[in-house]
């Protein structure tokens, strides 16, 4: 089948109509199940994760690596659930990370600010001042923290295949349009273009891992992927950190094979290519 990425503003009824196009599909589905893998996988604070994909970045964001750590192991669980197919990514960054992905649907649902503070409003049981206020400072903390990790407009229709205002649709509506869209030719997953999901991923595994690892995490190594076979070059200051970083990308699930082009640094000499 094929890929879903959702963008959503809020009490835009997104999260609604990708559940309700899940259930009618037999897919998953995926929103906080994100960041809740990343949080296990690599052992960070569940919270810290929800703060870098949803919070405006702080002044301590813009001068520290912290929140892109962060980004790189949700990338990572975004990659492997989109290479296993039949899912629908809901927010976290999934229409912007699964741009390069032939067959990935990636939509953009929203509606005019009115309606989307009504609908807060009630679900939430705010005044409708309240409800305003929360609508507009989350618009403002998405787009500012989209600008920040990705240097997009996620207001701009051209990121994405198809743009829904649900104004007037409901949820069951919704999930019919995206279904039909669904249909079309071009979102179908082929043989290359899984293929091609499937080293992306392991790509932004092998990122990842070695962010994860202390011994690794200061690292800044080239990856590449080509039918399972992991590429990684760049300079480490000596062998032990050369062996370390080829261990653990070795240990990645899928990676069939490292080929490494890691140039150790020797003090006072030419550089050596192991």
């Amino acid at each position: 089948m094929s890929i879903v990425a959702i963008s959503r503003t809020l009490g835009s009824l997104g999260d609604e109509i990708g559940r309700e196009l899940a259930r009618t599909l037999s897919w998953e589905f995926a929103d906080r199940e994100i960041i809740a893998q990343a949080a296990q996988r690599f052992g960070e604070g569940l919270m810290e994760l929800e703060h870098v994909t949803e919070e405006k970045p702080s002044l301590w964001d813009r001068f520290t690596d912290t929140k892109r750590r962060y980004l790189t192991y949700v990338e990572a669980i975004i990659f492997e659930m989109a290479a296993r197919d039949n899912v629908i990514l809901s927010g976290r960054g999934a229409s912007i990370f699964l741009r390069r992905v032939r067959h990935a649907l990636r939509v953009r649902i929203t509606a005019p600010e009115r309606v989307r503070a009504y609908r807060v409003e009630h679900q939430q049981e705010l005044t409708g001042e309240a409800a305003f206020h929360r609508v507009r400072q989350n618009d403002r903390e998405r787009a500012s923290n989209v600008k920040f990790l990705y240097h997009v407009d996620w207001d701009d229709p051209l990121h994405y295949d198809l743009v829904l205002n649900t104004e007037r649709m409901d949820v069951k509506e919704g999930a019919r349009v995206l279904r039909n869209a669904l249909e079309n030719e071009r979102v179908r997953p082929t043989p290359e273009s899984r293929a091609e999901v499937k080293d992306l991923s392991l790509v932004a595994q092998a990122k990842a891992a070695l962010l994860a690892h202390p011994a690794t995490r200061g690292l800044h190594l080239s990856l590449a992927c080509k039918q399972g076979q992991l590429s990684v070059s760049g300079m480490v200051e000596g062998e032990v950190m050369r062996k370390a970083a080829e261990e653990i990308l070795g240990q990645i699930a899928g990676v069939t094979a490292v080929q490494s082009e890691i140039v150790v640094l020797a003090t006072g000499r030419t550089p050596v290519r192991v």
